[in-house]
Formats: C-alpha cells, sequence, structure tokens
C-alpha cells in the first residue's frame, strides 16, 4: 500500500516536492511506518522506481514473447524501454537526479542491475538473429549488445536525458535509419 500511494504521490509532484508527511497522510497511517519499511525518502523512492522497472521488464519480456522473427523482435526492443522511459518516468528519472551524493552507490547498483537486465534480454535477441542466419557470426554479441545499450538504450550511466520530448522525438524519427543501419549496413550488397 505504501509503495502504491507513494508512487501515486511522487509521479503527481515530483520526487523534491514530495514529503513522507503526504504520503503517511494518504495512506492514512503514522509517518513512522513508513520509517519501519524505509529508512527513508530516498530509500522509498528508489523501492517505487525499482518496483516500476521490475513491472516494466516483466511486461516487455511478455510482449517480446509475443513478437515473431528476430527483425521485429530487435525493432521492438530498441524502440519500447526508450518511449516507455520518456512517457511514464519522466518524473523518476528527474527524482534519481535529485538523490543526496550519499545514495550514489546505490543509484549506480540500481543501474546496473539494470543494464544487465536489458543486455540479457538483448543478447538473447541477437544470438536468435545469430542463430536465424540474420547476424553475422563475426560480430562479437556481447559487444554488439554493450554498444546498443550504451548508445541507443541510454545504458551509459553518464548519459542525462533532460529534454525527454526532444529525445523521444528524435528516437521516433531516426529509430527505421538507426534499424537499417544495424540490421543492413551501409554497404550496398550485390
Amino acid at each position: 500500500m505504501i509503495l502504491d500511494i507513494a508512487a501515486r504521490i511522487f509521479s503527481r509532484y515530483g520526487y523534491t516536492k514530495t514529503s513522507l508527511d503526504e504520503i503517511a497522510a494518504e495512506a492514512r497511517i503514522a509517518k513512522g511506518t513508513i520509517y519501519y519499511y524505509f529508512p527513508s525518502k530516498e530509500e522509498l523512492f528508489i523501492t517505487v522506481v525499482s518496483e516500476q522497472a521490475q513491472s516494466f521488464m516483466e511486461e516487455m519480456i511478455r510482449r517480446l514473447s509475443e513478437i515473431k522473427g528476430f527483425e521485429n523482435r530487435l525493432r521492438f526492443f530498441m524502440q519500447e524501454p526508450v518511449k516507455y522511459a520518456c512517457n511514464e518516468m519522466p518524473i523518476w528519472l528527474d527524482g534519481l537526479k535529485s538523490i543526496p551524493f550519499n545514495y550514489d552507490e546505490h543509484f549506480t547498483r540500481y543501474r546496473q542491475m539494470n543494464k544487465e537486465r536489458m543486455l540479457q534480454v538483448l543478447t538473447g535477441i541477437i544470438r536468435e538473429g545469430i542463430d536465424e542466419g540474420m547476424v553475422s557470426d563475426n560480430i562479437l554479441a556481447e559487444r554488439l549488445c554493450e554498444v546498443l545499450n550504451d548508445w541507443f538504450l541510454l545504458g551509459n550511466q553518464s548519459i542525462m536525458v533532460v529534454d525527454f520530448e526532444g529525445l523521444l522525438r528524435r528516437i521516433e524519427r531516426d529509430h527505421e535509419t538507426i534499424m537499417q543501419l544495424i540490421l543492413n549496413g551501409i554497404l550496398k550488397r550485390g
């Protein structure tokens, strides 16, 4: 219950303008009850973001299982996470920038865990493409996945996105061209 209410209030007011008092009042519980489960506002926020990221991953994997063919699966995977982050999580991403420095290590672990989960799924898709003869076996699958993740899925920790709408427009505009480059390269084939 605390997580659901916190998610609603954080998404309504953002991280910096939300207080544990507001969450406790909405939940009709004492503020101390929140502290019993979450030692700080930052811990509660990171837990909410982690839960939503987990739900998204589960939904994305479910939807991927319904998509047939390497190209279609790769197209979906390359576009869906960034669209989701821009459309559904801008407040969460903004809040993660506001968390005090003493939570940097916790945040870094959270990002690394999500990056590893995304890389696992992407590696599976690329390996399917190799098995189907769609991707050159000369390409190192793990390295390709790291590059795709860092550049196109915003997996690089040093990239901070501020203009979510602009990023989403750019991705929608460039997605097909990027996919054609990834799938076909730039050399004309005979």
